[in-house]
């Protein structure tokens, strides 16, 4: 039985650094980590070190696959693309902005998992907020389910996504809406499971503490901002500050 889910968020991106920041899928909205988000990927993967990671699955945007190579490297396991953790665009875009293709990022990212088919497709259109809930509801259901039955009988895994696919997939996992999840760049969530009820129970909610630069760029649906989020803005605001 599955017992422990991790969620994390991409590092820090390069196109917040400089402009026209183009990773090599030449696409403009899928940029790179800039040199604080590679950063960040060595040390998330220093903080899961004492972790046996059995599985993990991630957005095909070249970010988040940056982000946890470091940790699919120090546990030597594949990577899944997993669209059900893909970007979440809202309603800016009439058709969805596509990732590369998973024969195009395996050149750069060799671990990928070419056998894996993604539990959710790639939305094609506008997403509401509850259309992103309902993305993660969907993946989690099917894939505790799926891991349950597993026969490797996987205990640990880590879903690497984006900062409104991290808050929803954490909401999914606790059946709770509305909880608060934090989702700083290369934060980390951990989601533990009860045997005896088949509950899961927040145990980490975005954890910045083993990062250099601390909380950077928290983010939350407009709708749902509240004291949380202007607290972490003005603790980010406060390490950007005694930074400098």
């Amino acid at each position: 039985m599955l017992e422990t889910i991790y969620v994390t968020r991409h590092g820090f991106r390069q196109d917040w650094v400089t402009e026209n920041a183009l990773s090599p899928t030449k696409l403009s909205h899928d940029p790179p980590l800039a040199e604080r988000g590679l950063q960040q990927a060595q040390e998330l993967s220093g903080r899961l070190a004492g972790e046996k990671i059995d599985a993990v699955y991630c957005s095909p945007f070249y970010r988040c696959l940056q982000t946890i190579t470091p940790v699919a490297d120090k546990n030597d396991c594949p990577i899944n693309v997993e669209y059900g953790m893909s970007e979440w665009y809202g309603l800016e875009y009439e058709k969805y902005q596509p990732p590369a293709s998973i024969d195009e990022l395996k050149k750069y990212f060799p671990r990928i998992n070419t056998a894996y088919s993604s539990i959710v497709p790639l939305p094609e259109g506008k997403e509401t907020t509850q259309d992103c809930h309902e993305r993660s509801k969907t993946l989690i259901k099917k894939l505790v389910a799926t891991l349950d039955k597993d026969p490797a009988q996987p205990k640990t895994v880590l879903l690497t996504g984006h900062a409104a696919s991290v808050i929803t997939t954490g909401r999914a996992i606790l059946d709770d809406p509305d909880v608060y999840i934090h989702a700083s760049t290369a934060s980390l969530s951990k989601y533990t499971r009860d045997p005896a009820t088949n509950k899961w129970t927040l145990a980490l909610n975005g954890s910045t503490d083993y990062l250099s630069h601390g909380i950077q760029r928290d983010w939350m649906f407009v709708e749902y901002r509240t004291a949380d989020y202007e607290i972490s803005k003005q603790k980010e605001e406060a390490l950007e500050k005694s930074q400098q």
